[in-house]
């Protein structure tokens, strides 16, 4: 059986294998030791990190009890079912609308800024009261769900009679079949 040839294990070496072995053990205990001093060095700057993280939440907790607007985290299916729902029309062409180039203007259809897919005639979709967004209905529902401001713009999403108001504070006139709501699905 062959020796290992390693420095560690050669005879001419002017250090004993003791001495060779002490070495090694040595630095591996070094190694351990830099390793652990490293393990505590990273938990007490987590733990001061968490510290001033939770002195900010509580910081912020007390701050926004005073606040007059709690913050928003979603809305119920009752207020989601309460905003105008009907079947989206493909607009009609508009005989005075002439493009740039002197052709007649097709009629875009909307996109759905939630699921990115375009919305099609007869497509059941929700127009937001405050800036008059248009969705479709599941998409938004689902939206809706988790915030409670509007996909695109973030305008805060409420009552569809206190956004619908004049800016006198009357109601406006209904115009019948612009938006029926519907029963949730």
């Amino acid at each position: 059986m062959n020796a290992p040839t390693s420095w560690l294990f050669t005879d001419n070496s002017r250090y004993s294998t003791r001495s060779r072995l002490l070495f090694i053990g040595l630095s591996f205990a070094i190694g351990i030791a830099t390793f652990l001093l490293y393990l505590a060095v990273w938990y007490a700057c987590r733990s001061r990190r968490n510290q001033l993280q939770n002195a900010e939440r509580a910081a912020d907790l007390e701050a926004g009890a005073a606040s007059p607007e709690p913050e928003c985290r979603g809305m119920s299916d009752t207020a989601i079912a309460a905003l105008p729902t009907f079947k989206y029309e493909v607009p009609a062409v508009v005989p005075g609308a002439v493009a740039d180039d002197g052709a007649q203007e097709a009629p875009t259809a909307a996109d759905c800024a939630v699921c990115l897919g375009q919305v099609e005639a007869g497509e059941t979709v929700r127009r937001l009261p405050k800036c008059a967004h248009l969705f479709h209905a599941e998409c938004v529902d689902a939206w809706l769900r988790a915030h409670c401001t509007c996909p695109m713009c973030r305008a805060p999403v409420g009552p569809p009679a206190a956004a619908a108001s004049k800016k006198d504070g009357t109601p406006p006139a209904e115009t019948p079949g612009t938006a029926v709501a519907l029963p949730p699905v």
